[in-house]
């Protein structure tokens, strides 16, 4: 039977939640309850409305034409609510509440998650969740606020502010260098134990380096001793003296500075993209959002500088004896 009451907005959010998620476990995580809480909310919005909204023999859920309509209520709901939010903090001149940042694996570890650490000390008020996923995710759709992407954008509702650029260079250990045979051009590498990086699907099939210096372009078939889709194993590899990885500088910059690494074939590099912070379009930002872009934007832009060129660094591989 249809009523003339209000839907409860609690049912709402957990219905826009389970909309936006995807699934009942995942909406159950965001809001922080059981997943049959969840289910009860949706289950009294369907009773209420007399209809089905979401269609559950399906690993994802499917949502009923009734479920479509009332989803796009359901998001406004929750955007009222924030923007309410919003107006009162900044009422209160406050710096608080949650942000979601989704990164990938590699600039999680080596980068971003020491920025978010100073972050959290600036403004104890922030909730921080760090997501590391190596796929594309849309920060709409999935609740993010942020998302640190490589190479494009391709979505005019989102905005992306450059970071910088990402470029692989060979490295080494002095150990390794002093025992194996001289490594003075890309030509040199089929002598050498190499240390793949296998996240790029085409580098699985074919084991190739492509490498590039003053726009003379070398491609090298290698064979790999030890093949990762990981930056940390061949990171580790090449510090134990295994081969040559092809790493960002900024995967390899402490062990570049205490000498357990050295860059080696100077000038020649593998690979270059650009990084982007991306995030949905909001105006006014909420002051949230302003201290993070304002905290983490000019800290990454900085690190990745920093590793456009580890043979800017006057580090320099072992002269042989």
């Amino acid at each position: 039977m249809r009523t003339n009451y209000l839907p409860d907005s609690q049912a709402l959010l957990a219905f826009d939640a389970l909309v936006r998620r995807g699934s009942f476990t995942a909406a159950a995580e965001e809001l922080d309850c059981t997943k049959s809480r969840v289910s009860q909310l949706v289950k009294a919005l369907e009773k209420q409305f007399g209809t089905v909204l979401v269609l559950r023999n399906t690993r994802r859920v499917a949502l009923t034409e009734a479920g479509q309509r009332l989803a796009v209520h359901a998001r406004e709901l929750r955007c009222l609510l924030e923007r309410a939010r919003i107006d009162i903090n900044e009422a209160d001149g406050e710096v608080s509440g949650p942000l979601v940042i989704s990164s990938i694996t590699s600039f999680a570890q080596y980068l971003l998650a020491p920025i978010l650490a100073e972050l959290a000390v600036l403004h104890p008020g922030l909730q921080l969740k760090l997501q590391v996923e190596n796929r594309l995710q849309d920060p709409i759709s999935e609740g993010l606020d942020f998302c640190i992407r490589t190479r494009n954008v391709h979505d005019d509702a989102l905005v992306a502010k450059p970071l910088g650029l990402v470029r692989e260079w060979a490295f080494a250990s002095p150990d390794y260098l002093a025992k194996a045979p001289p490594l003075e051009t890309p030509d040199d590498l089929p002598l050498h134990r190499i240390l793949l990086d296998t996240s790029r699907p085409k580098l699985r099939d074919t084991p190739e380096w492509l490498l590039e210096k003053d726009g003379q372009q070398k491609q090298v078939r290698v064979q790999p001793v030890l093949s990762s889709h990981q930056y940390a194993p061949l990171l580790s590899a090449a510090i134990a003296g295994s081969g040559v990885a092809l790493l960002p500088a900024y995967v390899a910059s402490e062990h570049l500075k205490s000498g357990r690494l050295a860059p080696v074939l100077p000038g020649w590099s593998h690979d270059c993209w650009p990084v982007y912070l991306v995030y949905p379009y909001r105006h006014p930002l909420p002051r949230k959002y302003e201290a993070f872009i304002q905290h983490v934007v000019p800290r990454m832009r900085a690190l990745l500088e920093a590793g456009i060129d580890p043979d800017q660094s006057g580090i320099r591989p072992p002269s042989p004896e």
